[in-house]
């Protein structure tokens, strides 16, 4: 089990600092550090740019600090219990020892989650923090270990990685290609472009399946009328709901739901 001491999200410091613990910790530190850094390494400091991610080791030194004002990082302490114990060392994240990766949002995200959970001290809150903790460090050594991709130093990868995750959790919404270009302060054609470049699909094929699949589960698990399941699922038009669901599965949303009434679907 994950068990977390304490915690915080977004934190700033205004002024330059410089944090030592010689003795180190007596738990885990996970440091997601967004601004400039220096850390002590061999007795020097060595200065690393945003998106840095520092685990220090129970027991080990500690020295980092900021050069200049409005550092911000997230931060937990941890301790890593019973089978657990070894986890770090099993996913072969790297430990006294600061790396730099291309995007920290993902992981950002599960901090905010640790600490808001960690806050609430719900009954519950163990369980969650753990499931939370687990998540976190596994998506931290995919990112670590993740095969090199030539879309990543692309600087709109990532924030369009995000719009897509956006669309994939909430297909209903009205999405619009030119307001998406205009987020990110593209051209629509240049959006289209690098949307293609980088999912190798369009933005709009990425909306219809993610509504069709959203459509799926609901024809399975409710009693909702075609008409009012093209309505929730995002369509203005009934009929352009059913042709684009038969396009993509084949089926009518009525056939659908009758060979698949009551299971679990299981779509790409």
């Amino acid at each position: 089990m994950i068990t977390v001491n304490v915690c915080g999200y977004d934190s700033m410091h205004k002024m330059k600092f410089h944090r030592s613990c010689p003795g180190g910790y007596e738990d885990h530190a996970l440091l997601l550090i967004k601004t400039a850094s220096y850390f002590e390494i061999d007795g020097e400091a060595t200065d690393f740019g945003p998106n840095t991610v520092m685990v220090y080791g129970a027991g080990s030194p500690v020295h980092y600090g900021c050069r200049n004002p409005h550092y911000n990082d997230d931060w937990i302490h941890f301790e890593l219990l019973g089978e657990d114990e070894g986890l770090l060392r099993e996913l072969a994240i790297p430990v006294n020892r600061p790396f730099t990766l291309p995007y920290l949002g993902t992981l950002t995200d599960y901090a905010r989650l640790v600490v808001q959970e960690k806050l609430s001290a719900r009954p519950h809150s163990p369980q969650a923090i753990d499931s939370l903790m687990h998540a976190l460090l596994y998506s931290l050594a995919d990112q670590v270990h993740a095969a090199p991709n030539d879309n990543t130093g692309n600087p709109y990868y990532y924030p369009m990685s995000e719009l897509r995750m956006e669309i994939q959790n909430a297909p209903w919404q009205k999405w619009d290609t030119p307001q998406l270009a205009q987020r990110l302060h593209l051209s629509i054609s240049h959006f289209q472009h690098l949307y293609k470049q980088f999912f190798d699909t369009t933005c709009i094929q990425d909306i219809i399946r993610a509504r069709i699949r959203y459509a799926q589960l609901y024809l399975c698990i409710s009693e909702m009328t075609v008409s009012s399941l093209a309505a929730f699922c995002g369509y203005d038009n009934e009929l352009h709901f059913m042709r684009q669901f038969k396009k993509v599965t084949g089926m009518t949303p009525s056939q659908y739901r009758k060979a698949h009434r009551g299971s679990v679907f299981d779509s790409d």
